[in-house]
């Protein structure tokens, strides 16, 4: 069996294919990784007999998009997959569409619908959620990775229930607890300090200027605490601003391929996503037996028993976000019990092997189905492939 993974985005999405792609290699699956040159490829190739980077970026311009359909195309061919497996909504795009007249089935895994993003245009989000009832057609399967994620896609009508797979996510717990290398003193943090971190990109989906105005708060309630980002983004410069005006100590780190390795010096996590199609960095906190505070946003409340094994807030409420951190401070008891259940739930029912038996199990499913070709060589194959061709001759 050959899997052809298209991938698109980093972060979150390339964390998941790092820990999915090695197991699926022990198991005698072939797999290749076409990408762009966004995705970091120094852990994927080990695990791919090939790998292809293009051009692919996440872009509306009809003439860039063709292209890249085309790149990836090739890609595809040379690959000779049983199974083009889509990862995120722009590679879900592009593969599909290059999937077309190549007799292959199809995967796709949004990671998040894309129609569900926050802090978007009503208008865009209907083109995205159109895109998506379309493109299903060129689907012979599509992953959800919470239930959230599989009941939005029967309401939105993206596709008939028997093509969803419920497949949620899962880690390496082992990997993230054996990573917990950075020390306090490492990043120039006292040791009695009180810190509290987030793992995600500096951009709105996360929601990183919620994170800082819910530190000031907390920073007036604890003098000797200290904040930590554990990511990158457009929203850097803006978040490190805010922190020096109002005499925050704040350290963030940059771009890493281990995000888990600064759990170590964590209190408490925080996940302030506004949109979220999993919100894998809640299992990675919950994995290194830290505290967590999270957003009421999509999948999240699946993964968190409010008051429980941890916290949920309201979007875009600093406030509440800080009152709940300054709970577990003043609470170290009953945050053990919290963290202790939370970790007891991480074993149970988030480990990476149990995703891995259910991909292979959806895959040879799959193959087992045979020559039953969807409607994806219909006009639309015949012009693709008709016009790229008059254009090579």
């Amino acid at each position: 069996m050959k899997i052809a993974h298209i991938v698109e985005c980093a972060g979150g999405v390339e964390r998941y294919l790092e820990m999915l792609a090695p197991r699926l290699k022990k198991e005698g699956i072939e797999q290749s990784i076409v990408c762009s040159h966004s995705v970091n490829l120094d852990k994927l190739k080990v695990s791919a007999d090939a790998c292809y980077v293009t051009d692919m970026r996440q872009t509306f311009n009809p003439l860039a998009v063709v292209k890249i359909i085309r790149q990836v195309h090739k890609a595809i061919i040379a690959s000779h997959p049983d199974i083009i497996y889509c990862h995120s909504s722009f590679a879900g795009v592009f593969g599909r569409l290059a999937a077309i007249g190549t007799h292959c089935k199809v995967v796709y895994n949004p990671h998040g619908w894309a129609f569900n993003m926050r802090n978007t245009s009503s208008m865009k989000l209907r083109v995205f959620r159109t895109l998506e009832q379309l493109l299903a057609h060129f689907t012979d399967k599509i992953v959800c990775i919470s239930e959230a994620e599989f009941e939005s896609a029967i309401e939105n009508h993206i596709s008939s229930e028997d093509k969803l797979e419920l497949i949620p996510n899962g880690i390496d717990i082992d990997a993230v607890r054996s990573s917990m290398g950075v020390s306090r003193s490492e990043l120039r943090i006292a040791d009695d300090a009180f810190i509290v971190g987030m793992i995600g990109r500096l951009s709105a989906q996360k929601a990183p200027d919620v994170f800082i105005r819910a530190a000031e708060i907390i920073h007036k309630e604890i003098p000797n605490s200290a904040f930590i980002i554990v990511g990158d983004g457009e929203q850097r410069e803006e978040i490190e601003t805010f922190a020096r005006q109002h005499g925050l100590h704040l350290v963030v780190t940059g771009w890493t391929d281990k995000p888990y390795s600064y759990l170590k010096a964590f209190d408490v996590a925080m996940l302030l996503s506004r949109w979220e199609g999993f919100g894998l960095a809640i299992v990675e906190y919950m994995a290194a037996e830290k505290n967590v505070v999270a957003t009421r946003a999509d999948a999240i409340p699946s993964l968190i028993e409010d008051g429980e094994d941890g916290f949920l807030v309201d979007i875009d409420n600093p406030e509440q976000a800080a009152d709940k951190v300054l709970w577990f401070h003043d609470h170290p008891n009953e945050a053990e019990k919290m963290r202790q259940k939370a970790f007891g739930k991480v074993k149970s029912k988030y480990d990476i092997n149990r995703v891995v038996k259910q991909h292979i199990n959806m895959f040879n499913e799959l193959i087992a189905m045979g020559g039953a070709e969807q409607n994806r060589a219909l006009i639309v194959s015949v012009a693709f492939h008709h016009n790229e061709e008059r254009r090579a001759a």
